[in-house]
């Protein structure tokens, strides 16, 4: 039987991890500023209270994940995988989505202050269960 390791007051600072199990491991109270995460298996991780300003993810999949009440201001996505991803009263504020796959994901309660969509593929896409197509289509119709 696996015997429960404690690791209390402890700094750790700069320190590598290669080839380590930590399954099932619980970062409480944890620092974990500048740290990164490289060909890593995070399935079934539960991430709760965290700030993650300025994180950057690159080449993830993250698909089936639900961001709720997470402060994720200026976070970078770029080449990932976010289908059926779930936003839910998070702020975005300054994130940046690049090249990503964003079939089926879900926003709800976000701010899109400010926000721009360029050269995306809406199709499908709904604002408030009115098809993007339509929206645009009435926009065109009334500015011509």
């Amino acid at each position: 039987m696996d015997e429960k390791k404690i690791f209390n007051k402890m700094s750790l600072k700069s320190a590598v991890f290669e080839e380590v199990n930590l399954e099932c491991a619980v970062f409480s109270q944890t620092n974990m500023f500048c740290t990164a995460i490289v060909e890593a298996n995070l399935d079934e991780s539960r991430m709760e209270d965290c700030s993650m300003k300025r994180t950057q993810m690159r080449n993830a999949a993250m698909h089936d994940m639900t961001f709720q009440d997470v402060d994720m201001q200026r976070t970078a996505f770029s080449n990932a995988n976010l289908r059926s991803l779930s936003f839910k009263h998070s702020n975005m504020q300054g994130a940046s989505f690049l090249h990503l796959c964003l079939n089926d994901a879900k926003f709800d309660s976000c701010s899109f202050t400010d926000a721009e969509f360029n050269a995306c593929d809406m199709d499908g896409a709904k604002i408030d269960g009115i098809p993007v197509e339509e929206l645009l289509a009435a926009y065109k119709k009334v500015n011509q």
